[in-house]
């Protein structure tokens, strides 16, 4: 847009002091608020394009401009939801902890405190063949598939340690694919775990290229051996853990009683 000296003159007028006015000054001016004008309608035509380009969509919130990325083409399982209320264990208890992932391999440190000597455990997976490992300090720990209906586990006052209650617990959990190369829990548990294996390295648990479930969780650094030799991919996976204050022995002692009866 182009103006005329008539123009800068009245629209300058007010705010210039008595006297005959500079017109070089004022055409000087409005050459300046043009150029100033032209500069900002390219910056928002190449913020318009930049914007176009990268596939993003803005969303005005007041006079800031918030820019939304576009959902990713990767797509993930929805991690399996823990129930509120653990109905497989006894007795059946709510969720007091938990811990979930997204991918596979993936470990998670379950740390709780214990509200009675019958907590129980519970851990579901998107893909019901893939491979769980608990590791405990006290136990060892178990080696097996999740199942359709996932893992329970549960504690009793014999499996409960000495001052169970009175401390934080922990124990790790550990989510493999279900193609990771383990050989079934039924092998290994023998007095020699590596009887059969034609090729065995008991460094490391191994047994004609698949690893044996027991040295997984007692033998240190196998499984950590293992992760690293699994390409990590999507694979959701939880682990909750249940209590109560009030549970109660699920298995009540029996007491047995005799009758006497007083002979004549």
């Amino acid at each position: 847009m182009s103006y005329t000296e008539e123009q800068l003159r009245a629209a300058l007028a007010e705010g210039v002091a008595p006297g005959s006015p500079d017109v070089q000054q004022i055409v000087r001016r409005g050459r300046r608020i043009r150029r100033r004008r032209r500069a900002g309608l390219t910056l928002a035509g190449l913020a318009v394009a930049a914007t176009a380009s990268l596939g993003v969509q803005g969303v005005l919130v007041g006079t800031a401009q918030v820019v939304e990325r576009p959902p990713t083409t990767v797509t993930v399982s929805a991690a399996p939801g823990l129930p509120p209320e653990n109905k497989q264990a006894l007795p059946p208890a709510p969720l007091i902890a938990s811990e979930s992932s997204a991918r596979v391999p993936a470990e998670k440190t379950v740390k709780f405190r214990p509200l009675s000597f019958f907590t129980s455990y519970r851990i579901v997976c998107a893909d019901p063949d893939a491979w769980v490992i608990v590791r405990t300090r006290r136990q060892g720990g178990t080696v097996s598939r999740c199942g359709p209906k996932g893992m329970t586990m549960s504690e009793n006052k014999e499996s409960a340690p000495s001052g169970w209650l009175k401390r934080t617990q922990e124990f790790e959990v550990w989510v493999l694919p279900a193609d990771a190369p383990i050989l079934s829990p039924r092998r290994g548990t023998g007095p020699d775990p590596y009887a059969g294996c034609t090729v065995a390295r008991k460094d490391v648990g191994w047994c004609d290229g698949e690893y044996l479930p027991m040295p997984l969780v007692r033998q240190p650094g196998a499984l950590e051996k293992l992760v690293a030799e699994i390409r990590s991919r999507p694979g959701a996976w939880a682990v909750g853990v249940y209590d109560r204050a009030d549970a109660t022995d699920p298995v009540p002692t029996v007491t047995h009683t005799i009758t006497v009866t007083p002979t004549e």
